[in-house]
């Protein structure tokens, strides 16, 4: 059964969500220790995991925060939270009780309970599979599976297919599938090769590793948008992250986040369904929660998201470090992650602005002139 939070800090929260997801003027709340958003649907519902309750959670406008069951992947399970478009449908890994083995799996918000998809034959410590990423119209589920011979393989689950596993193009590698697009025609992930672990895309089903115009293979795929044109994820060693575009096959870099980096890792964590928009985070070695945010707009370049939230007027919390942006709404105005608050706690939060902010357009365009004049 869902539980609605009640405890004081929650309830708060869902006092000032009601607040902020139908408010015309930009808003900002915390969701306390724990409790970050990993997917926002097309209507503000956000999804996540609770690192305090050691589940998966929804949260709404009207109804706060909401706490629905499955498995924290740090238990041994993997997997994230993932939601469909009409935020009805979330993906993510629940417990098999047949088997105390977690599996893939959907919540349906409209029955308020877990369907579990299964697996590929194996199952490796507590593990048959897990869900990292659902179809935006919410009929596909994505993510990765163990074979009878100890080996993990990216899958895809249909109602009409069934779970299915995508295979692997290096025999012997594992590979996982992390996200869809809207109608699962385009899924991304990674794959491992004699060069490590790489990005990969499967377009209707055909996986194409992904490499720089150098041929230089960058890292995981994360995000995809919704017609599954646009495709962003992690790279190494180089302050900016890749956005592929899978109509035309091809890839460029965004403008780098400045921070004097030793060796970053750059994670694009989402991007907009119009490609224009991506968020995410560079750091260095260390605790990810150390790293930056940022935010890049297509023609304006990039800033940190910090500040990209006060040039649009968000009165955020003083001394809040906003290091880890996960997800972002298809339109780029709802974003939710982890930051470093003042207190030295790690804590949830979500952001929303109505409209493109011009102050925060004035604001990337004068650091893109600014690093161009250096």
């Amino acid at each position: 059964m869902p539980t609605t939070v009640q405890i004081a800090l929650i309830a708060a929260v869902g006092a000032a969500a009601s607040a902020a997801f139908a408010g015309p003027t930009p808003q900002f709340y915390n969701l306390g220790e724990g409790a970050g958003g990993t997917s926002i649907s097309d209507n503000g519902v956000v999804a996540g995991i609770h690192d305090g309750f050691g589940q998966y959670f929804y949260l709404t406008a009207a109804g706060g925060l909401t706490l629905i069951g499955g498995v924290h992947p740090n238990q041994g399970y993997g997997g994230q939270a993932s939601i469909s478009n009409d935020g009805m449908r979330i993906a993510g890994t629940n417990i098999n009780a047949d088997t105390n083995l977690g599996e893939a799996a959907i919540y349906d918000r409209n029955t308020g309970s877990w369907t579990n998809l299964g697996g590929i034959g194996g199952s490796i410590d507590a593990s048959t599979s897990s869900g990292w990423g659902i179809s935006g119209d919410g009929n596909h589920v994505v993510g990765l599976g163990w074979l009878p011979n100890g080996q993990a393989h990216a899958i895809r689950w249909n109602q009409n297919d069934g779970m299915v596993d995508m295979g692997s193009t290096s025999p012997g590698q594992a590979s996982r599938a992390n996200a869809a697009n809207g109608d699962g025609s385009v899924i991304g992930g990674w794959q491992d090769n004699d060069l490590g672990r790489v990005g990969a895309v499967w377009v209707n089903g055909v996986q194409r590793i992904l490499t720089d115009g150098d041929g230089n293979p960058v890292s995981e795929a994360l995000s995809i948008s919704d017609d599954g044109q646009w495709v962003t994820g992690v790279t190494y060693g180089i302050p900016q992250t890749y956005r592929y575009n899978t109509f035309t096959d091809t890839m460029e870099y965004i403008d780098p986040v400045d921070g004097g980096f030793f060796f970053p890792t750059a994670l694009g964590a989402a991007i907009s369904d119009d490609g224009r928009t991506i968020i995410g985070s560079v750091r260095d070695f260390g605790p990810p929660i150390f790293g930056t945010g940022f935010i890049w707009r297509e023609g304006l370049g990039v800033m940190s998201i910090a500040d990209f939230f006060n040039y649009s007027g968000v009165d955020i919390d003083p001394g809040m470090i906003f290091s880890m942006p996960f997800a972002m709404s298809g339109d780029g105005l709802t974003f939710s992650g982890l930051a470093l608050s003042s207190d030295f706690q790690v804590v949830g939060w979500v952001v929303t602005i109505p409209a493109p902010s011009s102050a925060a357009a004035l604001g990337l365009a004068g650091l893109v002139g600014l690093r161009r004049r250096r």
